[in-house]
Order: structure tokens, then sequence, then C-alpha cells
């Protein structure tokens, strides 16, 4: 690996650790929080399927229909409160385990 490998490597790791302790402490938004921790884990982990990540790919694909924050602004405010709505039944029903998933990602990566 090069030194350029090695910051983006490092920026990643950050970034899940950064993401992990947001989502954990509510700074985060929840289906933000686990979208980019999905999203993140294609960045940090040789494994295809990276048990401590699969818990949050798994939320995000149950969130898929969401809208991401930006695209809020062109829905409908009632398809809104639905979304929203499901957003709210998602936390519900995975929180407890993301915050455990949180923890176990911040000890791996942080330095």
């Amino acid at each position: 690996m090069n030194t350029a490998d090695d910051g983006q490597l490092g920026a990643a790791r950050r970034a899940v650790v950064d993401a992990a302790r947001g989502l954990a402490d509510d700074t985060v938004p929840f289906i933000e929080g686990v979208r980019q921790l999905a999203a993140l884990s294609f960045e940090v982990s040789r494994l295809d399927h990276d048990p401590d990540f699969t818990l949050f790919v798994a939320v995000a694909s149950e969130a898929d229909h969401l809208p991401p924050h930006e695209l809020r602004s062109q829905c409908a405010p009632a398809w809104l409160e639905q979304c929203d709505r499901e957003a709210r039944e998602l936390e519900a029903l995975h929180r407890k385990q993301v915050r455990a998933a949180c923890a176990r990602l911040v000890g791996r990566f942080s330095s």
C-alpha cells in the first residue's frame, strides 16, 4: 500500500469513528448515520460481510426507500410524514443494537 492509500484508509477510519460516535450520542440523525457507516464499511474492511458492519448495511437496506436529507425539499409533505414515521420505527427497533455496534466500531477503529 502506498502513502496515498494509507492516508485514505486513515481518513476513512476516522470517518467511521466520527459517524459511530455521532450516531451513538444522537448528534447524527439515525438513518443518516446508519447509511454513512454502511457506505464506509467498504472503505475500511476487506471482508465481504464484516460482522461489525452487517447491522448498518441491513438497516440502511431497510431504509433505502426513505429520502436522504438533501432530497426532502422535493418530496410531498404527506410522503415525508410517512417516511418520518417509518424512520422512527426503524430507530426504535434497532437503536439498542446500533449503539452497541457503534461502540465496537469506535473501539476497533480508534487509534
